[in-house]
């Protein structure tokens, strides 16, 4: 074909000379590649890997486990759990949501199961099940793998070629694309984005997401292991609160409850260097629905010691550091605490205080608030708007969700869209 001359082609001449490369073989890129060749089976699918491996992050995810996706009720209560890209998003689970995910993966030999918590997990319980899967969907469809091919540069080709696009790497020379699928994840660094924004696309600058809180604080660390089901946390001066599990760590709070403050609050928590100081709600429950029922207890167990009193779902461990804190003595009989020794634990349970200082983010679970801006991406398409046959799908958009499978669901849906848009061009 020589460049230079426009090529007229009819729609069948353009599928069989269609070729793709999709950049990084992670579980969105894989995604993308697998169905655009169970849309468009004349298609080339290429797939560029900058490391030796394939969806890394998907085999260590959810402890090994793959929290692939969450059952929810509608699109709606699914919206709710993206700090940001709600708004995006909308249109895109609209026509690839949580029921289609399900269908495929289970319509692929992926059984699936839903824990009490509403996250869905392959019931082998082992990532490698659903890694498996796309690796052989993909190879059996005939996607070419490239491994050890690290992208430097995505040029755009004259436009009265066929081509459109030429990748250059750093170690097998230039290949040529009608079509691109930005499928890298997202970077912790702004400056890790120049290869996108080189090409005139907004970039989001970049925060961790998804982060524990440090604490350091040795009498919190000696309670490492304790958990509790239903716990509230509070940043001073953020105007929101999120509950969940909590669990305290080796360094600090970890869990659900943390996670889910991280993720809202990333920003506000990056533009504060990550010191601040926490209240954690060890109950989540008022402070009148607290004082009844330590009331109740009291009046049922007057006899009793304080520290043998305890609460539903408060572990002993954890009850004893609360009556520390509060300063109560544990070998007072629950009918003499004075009405300050109350308060006292009452203030405890619901507001005890931590100073946070720094973070710690796993690489399982890092994702970064940030990436290509989405007033660059058509919602419609996954097309970035200035540049025609250019993709963007999954982590290295400027959508990220809470823990709990939400963060799979997007990058599911995105590149399910994206295909449908390069299939049907």
């Amino acid at each position: 074909m020589e460049s230079g001359r426009v090529q007229k082609l009819s729609i069948d001449q353009m599928n069989e000379n269609k070729r793709v490369i999709v950049i990084g073989a992670g579980a969105s890129g894989y995604f993308a590649a697998i169905r655009i060749k169970e849309l468009c089976p004349t298609a080339e699918v290429v797939i560029m890997e900058k490391t030796g491996k394939t969806l890394a992050k998907l085999r260590i995810s959810g402890g090994g486990r793959c929290n692939v996706t969450h059952d929810v009720t509608g699109n709606a209560q699914l919206l709710e759990h993206y700090p940001r890209g709600k708004n995006f998003l909308k249109k895109v689970f609209y026509r690839w949501g949580v029921p289609e995910t399900r269908d495929w993966f289970e319509k692929n030999g992926v059984e699936l199961k839903v824990e009490e918590d509403g996250r869905i997990f392959p019931v082998s319980d082992s990532s490698e099940t659903v890694a498996q899967l796309l690796e052989w969907r993909a190879k059996k469809l005939g996607v070419e793998l490239m491994l050890n091919s690290s992208v430097v540069t995505i040029v755009p080709m004259p436009k009265d070629g066929f081509y459109r696009w030429q990748i250059n790497t750093n170690t097998s020379g230039s290949e040529m694309a009608t079509d691109v699928v930005m499928a890298m994840g997202g970077f912790p660094k702004l400056s890790q984005y120049n290869m996108v924004a080189s090409l005139g696309i907004e970039i989001v600058t970049p925060v961790p997401s998804l982060f524990t809180f440090n604490i350091n604080e040795t009498t919190l660390h000696d309670l490492h292991g304790v958990a509790v089901a239903d716990a509230k946390v509070k940043l001073v001066g953020y105007p929101e609160s999120y509950n969940g599990p909590l669990m305290v760590t080796h360094w600090g709070i970890s869990g659900p409850a943390v996670l889910k403050t991280s993720a809202w609050a990333a920003r506000w928590l990056n533009e504060k260097a990550y010191v601040n100081t926490v209240l954690v709600s060890w109950v989540n429950l008022s402070e009148e629905e607290l004082r009844q029922q330590l009331n109740e207890n009291i009046r049922s167990n007057p006899k009793k010691m304080i520290s043998n009193l305890g609460l539903d779902g408060v572990p002993k461990r954890l009850w004893d550091f609360i009556l520390s804190r509060a300063q109560t003595p544990v070998s007072k009989q629950s009918a003499d605490l004075s009405k300050y020794e109350f308060n006292k634990i009452v203030e405890n349970m619901i507001r005890m205080p931590f100073e946070v200082d720094g973070k710690t983010t796993f690489k399982e679970e890092f994702v970064t608030a940030g990436g290509i801006s989405l007033t660059s991406v058509d919602s419609n398409t996954m097309a970035i708007k200035s540049q025609q046959g250019l993709y963007a799908t999954g982590e290295v958009l400027d959508i990220d969700g809470v823990t709990g499978g939400f963060n799979f669901q997007a990058a599911w849906s995105t590149a399910a869209i994206l295909a449908e848009a390069i299939a049907k061009q």
